[in-house]
This record gives C-alpha cells, sequence and structure tokens, in this order.
C-alpha cells in the first residue's frame, strides 16, 4: 500500500460511529471499519467482501466508493478505479479526498487532461494541499506543460517545505526545462531532506553531468548504484562520463545498460549474440536501435564486418535503405517496421545491435579505422544539385542547420538561423538551407535582415527521402551545422563539415578536442561558455574567412 493510500485508509477508520439505535447502520459502519482494517492489512479480497455486504443495504456511501477506488487502485484495477470514484466524487461533490483519489486513478489510466480537472476541483475545495499540489504537477509535466508544472511543485513546496518527493519531482521538470542550476539544486535539497533513494542520486549526478562537473558525478551516482545496483539510469550517466573522457572499453560495457531504460528490442530476434568472435564464413544479422543519426553512425563500423569475411543482413530504418545498399556492397536489407519485428532468416549465425558492435569493434582510439567515408552518395543527383546552385558561378557552397529536434536535450544544442548573421559577412558564398522541418519563416527574415538569401530546395524532403538528402549534402564544400543528423550524414559521407558544440555536447563528439574518431572529416567547435554561441559564431566565421 502506498503512503497516499495509508492516509485516506487512516481517515476513512476515524469517520464518525453513527448514533446508538442506528443498528442497521451501526453493522454497516462497523463492517466498514473491519473493510479499513483489512485493506491496511493487505487483505483486499477480504476488505471487498465486507464492502459488498454494505452496498447490499447502503448504496451511494461516499466512503464506500472511495474505499472501493482504492482497493482497485491497489489491485491495479485502474479503470474500475475510476469508475468507483466518478461515483464517489457524484456522490460527495464537496470531498477534496475523493477528487484527488479520481485524479490519480485517471493520471494512472492515461487520462491526463481528465486528471488534471479532477485535482483543479480537488484544489477548489482544499486550495492549500500540497499534496494536491504535487500529484497537479505531474499530471502537467505528463501533458507536456513544463512551466505550468513546475510552478504547482513550486506552491507545493511553499507549503510544505523541504518534502522530499516533491523536491525530486521539481528537480526533474526543472531538467526538463534544461534550467539544471535549479534542478541541481532541488535535488541536493530532496537529499538533504532525508530522500537517501537512487532516483534522487541519479538526478544529482545527471546535472553534475549537463553542468560539465565530470569529476564530481561519480559520489552520488555511487551512493544511486549502492542503493540499487540495476539502476538503469545511473549506469547511463557513468557509460556518457567515460565516453567523454574517451575511456571507450569502460564505456560501451556501460552501454549495454540503455536496455534496462528504453524498449527492449533484444527479444525481436532469438540467434545467439555475437561477442566478439571471429566472423569469417559467418552470417551477422545487425539491427538498428535509436535514431537515423545513430544509424548513420553505427553503420561505419559494418565495413569492419565485411573485411572481417561476414555476410552481413543489415535490418535498418526504410528511408536508409537506397543509401546504405549504393555503399555497402554485397549486404542483405531487412526493412525495420517498429510496430511489427522484422522476421530473420533461420540460417544465420549471430545477430547483435548496431550500438554493440562499438564493445568489440572500437575499445579504444587507436581501434578507429580512419575511413574518409563510408557512405556513397548518388552522384549524378549529387552534380545536379550543384549545377542547380552554383548556376555556372564560382562561389563555394556551404550547407547550413542550426536546430536539433531531439526531444530531451535538442534546445540546449540548437540556436536561431540568425545567430549565423556574422558568416554573411564573408564573400564568396552561396549559402544552402540543409535544416530539416519548416524554415521558410526563419529564412525570410534572414534574408530581410542580413541582405542574403539562403537557397532552399522544395525538392528536397530531408525527413523521408534520405538519399536524395544525402546528395544534397555531398554536393557541399563545407557543411556547418549544430550537433544533429545532418552532421552525421555529412560526416559519413566524407564531407568538410564544422559542428557547433554546448558545452556538455553528446557522448560522440567527447568532452575536449576539435577533430572526431567517427568521422575525419569533421571540425568540433566548442561553446566556451553554457549557452553562449556568439564565441562559437566569430571562430567559425573566423575559419570560414580562410576557407573560402
Amino acid at each position: 500500500m502506498g503512503r497516499k493510500e495509508r492516509r485516506q485508509a487512516s481517515k476513512l477508520a476515524k469517520q464518525k460511529k453513527p448514533e446508538k439505535g442506528q443498528r442497521a447502520v451501526s453493522d454497516s459502519a462497523a463492517l466498514f471499519q473491519s473493510a479499513v482494517a483489512d485493506f491496511q492489512a493487505g487483505r483486499l479480497k477480504a476488505a471487498e467482501d465486507a464492502l459488498d455486504c454494505i452496498t447490499r443495504d447502503h448504496s451511494g456511501i461516499p466512503d464506500v466508493f472511495q474505499l472501493r477506488g482504492m482497493i482497485a487502485l491497489q489491485s491495479g484495477r485502474k479503470e474500475e478505479a475510476v469508475k468507483f470514484l466518478r461515483e464517489g466524487v457524484s456522490a460527495d461533490p464537496q470531498s477534496p479526498g475523493l477528487a484527488d483519489l479520481l485524479g490519480t486513478a485517471l493520471a494512472e489510466s492515461g487520462q491526463f487532461e481528465e486528471a488534471e480537472t479532477a485535482y483543479r476541483r480537488a484544489l477548489n475545495r482544499s486550495p492549500n494541499d500540497a499534496g494536491v499540489l504535487n500529484n497537479l504537477g505531474n499530471v502537467l509535466k505528463k501533458l507536456g506543460r513544463l512551466e505550468d508544472s513546475r510552478d504547482a511543485y513550486r506552491e507545493s513546496l511553499k507549503l510544505r517545505s523541504g518534502h522530499a518527493n516533491t523536491e525530486v519531482n521539481f528537480g526533474n521538470v526543472l531538467e526538463s526545462l534544461e534550467d539544471f542550476e535549479g534542478a541541481e539544486a532541488a535535488y541536493r535539497r530532496a537529499i538533504d531532506a532525508g530522500a537517501d533513494d537512487s532516483d534522487a542520486h541519479c538526478g544529482l549526478g545527471r546535472m553534475m553531468l549537463a553542468l560539465g562537473k565530470l569529476d564530481e558525478l561519480e559520489a552520488p551516482l555511487a551512493r544511486a548504484l549502492e542503493l540499487n545496483p540495476d539502476h538503469a539510469g545511473a549506469h547511463e550517466v557513468l557509460c556518457i562520463k567515460h565516453f567523454l573522457k574517451g575511456r571507450f572499453s569502460d564505456a560501451w560495457e556501460a552501454y549495454g545498460w540503455r536496455w534496462w531504460k528504453d524498449t527492449d528490442r533484444r527479444q525481436d530476434f532469438t540467434q545467439q549474440v555475437w561477442s566478439g568472435e571471429p566472423v569469417d564464413g559467418k552470417t551477422v544479422l545487425v539491427w538498428g536501435e535509436q535514431g537515423v543519426g545513430d544509424e548513420i553512425l553505427f553503420a561505419g563500423m559494418v565495413p569492419d564486418l565485411l573485411e572481417a569475411g561476414a555476410t552481413v543482413i543489415m535490418e535498418c530504418d526504410k528511408r536508409l535503405i537506397p543509401l546504405f545498399g549504393r555503399s555497402f556492397a554485397g549486404v542483405e536489407y531487412l526493412i525495420r517496421d517498429n510496430a511489427t519485428p522484422a522476421t530473420a532468416p533461420k540460417d544465420i549465425d549471430f545477430q547483435t545491435p548496431s550500438g554493440s558492435l562499438g564493445r568489440w569493434l572500437r575499445p579504444d582510439l587507436d581501434s578507429f579505422p580512419g575511413r574518409e567515408s563510408y557512405l556513397v552518395a548518388d552522384a549524378e543527383r549529387r552534380d545536379a544539385f550543384r549545377s542547380r546552385y552554383l548556376k555556372g558561378g564560382d562561389d563555394r557552397l556551404v550547407g547550413i542547420a542550426w536546430t536539433s529536434i531531439n526531444p530531451r536535450i535538442g534546445r540546449g544544442k540548437s540556436m536561431p538561423l540568425l545567430a549565423l548573421a556574422p558568416l554573411t559577412d564573408i564573400p564568396g558564398i552561396r549559402f544552402v538551407d540543409l535544416q530539416y522541418g519548416d524554415t521558410a519563416e526563419e529564412r525570410a527574415r534572414f534574408g530581410r535582415q542580413t541582405g542574403t538569401p539562403i537557397i532552399h530546395d522544395d525538392g528536397i524532403d530531408q525527413m523521408n527521402d534520405l538519399d536524395s538528402f544525402a546528395a544534397q549534402v555531398a554536393a557541399m564544400d563545407l557543411v556547418i551545422s549544430v550537433s544533429n543528423t545532418t552532421v552525421h550524414l555529412s560526416g559519413a559521407l566524407g564531407v568538410p563539415t564544422w559542428v557547433m558544440l554546448p558545452t556538455m555536447p553528446m557522448w560522440r563528439w567527447m568532452a575536449e578536442g576539435e577533430d572526431s574518431p567517427w568521422y575525419p572529416s569533421l571540425r568540433l567547435f566548442r561553446q566556451t561558455e553554457a549557452g553562449e554561441w556568439a564565441d562559437v559564431i566569430g571562430r567559425v566565421a573566423a575559419a570560414l574567412a580562410d576557407f573560402t
């Protein structure tokens, strides 16, 4: 039984007893007290039997609906809990406790908008209930209304200062809003308030990572893993730290914990998992995972398998098959459909997720082969794009992209297009829009304010036609971009690419250095101050002047 259910049950147990002479009611009251006691002791079936007896004689009792709802929630019967608690709210519209519990049942059944309505109903009757405000914050976060969620937690903490669980929730939403310093403070307050649990310590470790305090994250993560050795989030943060520090062997070992955090696709294929055995004469199924950028990154290890004598089958996003098919001779392809797992041929020797190849093929920096490229664009379309954009001129074609749509960290590594305005002072360049998504408004504003048009090709759908997009990227003399899929594509194609990175980049770019072992054609420009792009763009502009 959770703390909320225990509190509610305790309140129910203290309900006023009926006056003498009301024998039937008295019997029902005794049965109800027995049901509460059974519920508190975990005897849910006995509690339900007692409530059935009461209902036969007295229908429409709010407390009975409330306890039935609590039992249904405890038993995992969420829809049934919603039904009982709706009836309870109808029987007693003024009860904040019933409305609060209804909100919880609705939230657990995924009906978040209705849950918000129920919580606000409870607050109308009991406006200073810190617990309901915390619950409201939880459901607002589920609805993606992060600022509203933050404000609800803040109000809850004003009423219930130092409440550990609410501080953890507050830290979570501040983290989602990329207020990492605020989230760090919230996690510290939660721990100081007694939240000695793995989530609070892991949250603090994540904030150390986000703020670039790599040497300070070991202690909270060690405590998180001491409390819960299987805490996938803590292992993930340690994994990222190892990658950023260039400790690839340790990083790949920890990288396996990603399966405990995300959807587990390992059951899609049942053949033996490849663990670094010799593959000469063997058939290896490599199946894609994560986003398109990750699939492109990990595909750089497929040539290693081919050179080692393996027959390779790749299961991947169907958008990549034309490009991969041109690039990796002799590889067979399966289309990945997230709704229906691909059926692998039975006569394969090994299978492996693409992200696990690195453990055996990239254990350290010396193991990177330094290939200039490994993807091959359609040469005819590449040349056609170049001819169309240059129109007989001899300018340099520079493709630009400035936004990432990564739902977790995209905002921190993105910038407005106008931030790139200093690049327009350099002559001899034609800028080409390589940014996926609708960029029309930003491009129009950029053109008005800088006097420099950006070439945009309406015939390219970067999101759905990756083969055409690859040919467009290959037509560039240079690509300048934030860390997004465009960079993975241009790097894999061997196009000179300058990547503008935040102070704490994604793991694949490591924490220091100007080059990338994954893509030799890349040059990395790192922020020196969190959130500040002007210095980065100034250095890019100076390099661009030299480039032309």
